[in-house]
């Protein structure tokens, strides 16, 4: 495992080969937290709040369209199944090896 150094205002740098497994890039947002005799630094997604409003707004239109007339546990389903569907769309979006423990 590569050292690093500790350099002003407590800054390290990140080995380019750790970069690259876990697909961070300059920008990125990291989560830090402290672990059993060290810490752990995970590459973490930082989402727009209006933007992800309009997106859910958008996707509950289109959902209310589709199930008109439908009872409560049939859109209970659909719901589950759209909520679903957004998550595996956004781990195909993850780099590899990123967000496991």
């Amino acid at each position: 495992m590569p050292l690093v150094k500790v350099i002003r205002h407590g800054q390290i740098t990140i080995p380019k080969e750790l970069r690259a497994v876990l697909g961070i890039v300059e920008g990125d947002i990291l989560e830090v937290k402290l672990a059993k005799g060290g810490m752990t630094i995970k590459p973490k997604l930082a989402i727009d709040k209006e933007l992800a409003r309009e997106k859910l707004l958008r996707s509950i239109k289109k959902l209310q369209s589709k199930v008109k007339d439908v009872d409560g546990d049939e859109l209970d389903a659909a719901i589950e199944e759209a909520i679903l569907a957004a998550r595996k769309e956004e781990l195909k979006k993850t780099p590899a090896g990123a967000g496991q423990s």
